[in-house]
């Protein structure tokens, strides 16, 4: 059995759950009999509504520095809409709001401390291989990048890829060419980094004993430290 306020936060974002209530298949509810009479006295019409309009939101909120799940998916979303011919995202959002991705995602924080909207989407398409891995995790990092520029104390879980450092956060891309995300001092910064590059960010070795892996010189060794030392991210020298 749920409890009310769980049938009631379900009968909004879960279209499964709701269609089974518009249609009279209680029983698949979960509820005690004095909850399922409480329910029952809704407004099904009304009920239809606000579920919509709370699905809108979802999608055409602006949100933190990310600007929303359009403009942080626009290549995964398109990617997406080709699988499954959803031009409107109807079918999206439903299969999201019903996902254990979307059940972590937090919207606000006095309700507990979980995934930013930009990860549990990250996560959703991740699990069910939407465009390539490559493309989901540049906009999984930029997004999360541009809202902890903005947010650099975030009431949301940051996890890995994402690391602190002195100046905010920052990730390097797991796929290749690899690339820089940060959110330095305010700013969002973005930039492309060579082998060399990525690995003096992420490694616990010693630069100097990853500049001679790569064939670096000593001087091309300070000039990297020199530089991201001045960006404020965390880089011991050589």
């Amino acid at each position: 059995m749920i409890s009310l306020d769980q049938a009631t936060d379900r009968l909004l974002h879960h279209a499964s759950y709701r269609q089974a209530f518009l249609e009279g298949r209680y029983q698949e509810l979960e509820l005690k009999e004095e909850d399922l009479a409480a329910l029952q006295q809704l407004d099904r019409s009304q009920l239809v509504e606000t579920a919509l309009s709370v699905r809108r939101s979802l999608l055409e909120r602006k949100h933190r520095g990310s600007g929303g799940i359009r403009a942080a998916y626009p290549i995964t979303l398109q990617a997406w809409q080709q699988r499954f011919d959803d031009e409107d995202l109807t079918l999206f959002l439903d299969r999201f709001m019903e996902s254990k991705a979307f059940d972590s995602y937090r919207e606000i924080p006095h309700a507990g401390l979980g995934l930013s909207l930009e990860e549990a989407c990250f996560r959703f398409f991740e699990n069910q291989a939407i465009g390539t891995a490559a493309q989901r995790e540049q906009e999984f990092l930029a997004g999360m990048c541009k809202a902890l520029a903005l947010n650099p104390k975030p009431a949301f879980l940051v996890g890995d890829p994402l690391r602190r450092v002195p100046a905010g956060w920052f990730a390097v891309s797991g796929h290749q060419p690899h690339s820089l995300f940060a959110a330095l001092s305010g700013r969002y910064v973005q930039g492309a980094l060579t082998p060399f590059l990525a690995e003096l960010l992420t490694s616990q070795q010693r630069p100097a004993t990853i500049a001679a892996r790569h064939q670096v010189a000593d001087t091309v060794l300070e000039a990297a430290v020199q530089r991201f030392t001045a960006l404020g991210l965390l880089i011991q020298g050589p």
